[in-house]
């Protein structure tokens, strides 16, 4: 299976790159469908988090937006790559629960996928962006996310896949 950090994985560690990332950020909160997430520190988070590479990737090249699910109008935005963010994740995006940074990784790395086109098929999608958001560190914060949602096949296949992943990486 595709490894998504090791794609987009930077070494440099330099100060060009810290400044680099500071401009990528101000690029991504300049754009105006991400006045909502003015001042959000889970998105601060997640541009300390994500490799040099895929933020230049997602913000330079593709263009990645996220909208508010009802502020998302389908003509204006044909060209955008857009992951729209529905009434609940916008409250967890609000609170100062760290899942909800896990939860923004998990969606870049899904939109990553999709444009790439290396996996059609929804669950393995998932998993691999949840095995993503693992190697950045969040685990845990995956794992509470996951528990909020209903029961069924897919969630605890991805718990078993996201467990399995977390105890069989080298530490």
């Amino acid at each position: 299976m595709l490894n998504l950090l090791n794609k987009f994985l930077d070494p440099s560690k330099s100060r060009s790159a810290k400044n680099q990332r500071q401009d990528l950020y101000n690029f991504f909160m300049s754009q105006t469908e991400h006045e909502w997430l003015k001042n959000n520190s889970h998105m601060k988070v997640v541009f300390e988090l994500l490799p040099l590479k895929l933020l230049e990737e997602i913000c330079l090249k593709r263009h990645v937006l996220f909208m508010k699910r009802e502020d998302f109008k389908t003509n204006s935005y044909l060209q955008r790559n857009i992951i729209l963010v529905s009434g609940e994740y916008q409250k967890l995006l609000k609170s100062e629960k760290k899942m909800a940074v896990a939860y923004l990784a998990h969606e870049i790395a899904l939109i990553v996928q999709e444009m790439d086109g290396v996996i059609d098929q929804q669950l393995l999608m998932e998993i691999e962006a949840d095995k993503f958001v693992s190697d950045l560190g969040l685990t845990f914060e995956l794992e509470e996310l996951l528990m909020l949602f209903d029961e069924t096949i897919d969630k605890r296949v991805r718990l078993s896949y996201l467990t399995s992943h977390h105890f069989s990486r080298e530490h």
